[in-house]
């Protein structure tokens, strides 16, 4: 599938393979900074894809630091013939592994944005060392939005014969952006999931259950960014997650005016923010 480019995005940057330990192929971009400094790893949201953080990453390139933007299985680049599945948590963490295996040696910083903070969480604590440091922007560590009761019955039926029921993602496009040129390139992107599978959501859980699980372990930089216009997620239940991480390892930013794609609306600012706080991480 051929992605359309958010607006303020100057190209699609460069499209890579590797071979997973499964077999399956994978692709992902590369926005690389003429002179590279230091190199993230971003991880994007459940309905969305590597492209939506394009402009920010032709920003940072400018500002020395490279984006590898990663496309979860199922979604963007690696779409293919099943649309918002995974196998499972343990295969989420296993293709974390095992693309910054690629990457090595060049130590990445995590980004994750959304849903994608979630992950990239749960993937810097099931592989710590070698990091150093994770960037969570408006991430989906609590939610205020849920299914409804009829989808989670079917969800729960469909996981006991494999879990490949669709399941409706209960967000809407103004939920992300009320900014017209980003809300229109929202609505009629076509690598936008609106349903994933019942055993993705499954997965989703398990990752739930890792952060928690283990929190209190992890040793790295953090930086948090909230929207205070935020529809999405729960920014004082992400706050109670993140609570046992020393207060001296955080640094939590607040956007006032701005709804949960924050690297759309507010993307100068969080460029600039997110560049700081980069260059201040210890090598």
């Amino acid at each position: 599938m051929s992605l359309p480019l958010p607006p303020g995005a100057p190209s699609g940057g460069r499209i890579d393979e590797w071979v997973a330990s499964d077999g399956r192929r994978l692709r992902f971009r590369t926005v690389s900074a003429d002179r590279e400094q230091t190199r993230i790893l971003y991880f994007h949201g459940i309905e969305s894809h590597g492209t939506w953080f394009l402009p920010a990453a032709a920003e940072l390139a400018h500002l020395g630091i490279s984006s590898v933007l990663f496309d979860r299985r199922g979604s963007g680049l690696n779409r293919d013939d099943h649309p918002g599945d995974t196998a499972g948590a343990d295969r989420l963490l296993a293709d974390a592994r095992e693309l910054r295996a690629l990457l090595s040696p060049t130590p990445p910083h995590f980004v994750g944005l959304s849903w994608g903070g979630k992950y990239a969480l749960a993937a810097a604590l099931d592989q710590p060392r070698g990091l150093r440091s994770i960037s969570l922007i408006t991430p989906g560590l609590a939610a205020q939005v849920d299914l409804s009761i009829a989808a989670k019955l079917r969800l729960l039926t469909s996981l006991a014969f494999g879990g490949q029921a669709r399941i409706k993602v209960p967000i809407t496009p103004e939920m992300f952006t009320l900014t017209p040129s980003y809300l229109e390139f929202i609505r009629s992107d076509p690598g936008r999931l609106s349903k994933v599978s019942a055993r993705f959501l499954w997965a989703s859980r398990r990752l739930d259950r890792l952060v928690k699980d283990r929190i209190a372990k992890l040793a790295l930089p953090v930086l948090l960014v909230l929207a205070e216009q935020e529809t999405i997620v729960d920014n004082e239940g992400i706050l109670r997650v993140l609570s046992l991480v020393p207060q001296a390892q955080m640094t939590v930013l607040r956007y006032p005016e701005a709804r949960h794609s924050v690297q759309f609306d507010q993307r100068d600012t969080l460029v600039s923010d997110l560049a700081d706080f980069l260059h201040r991480t210890p090598a």
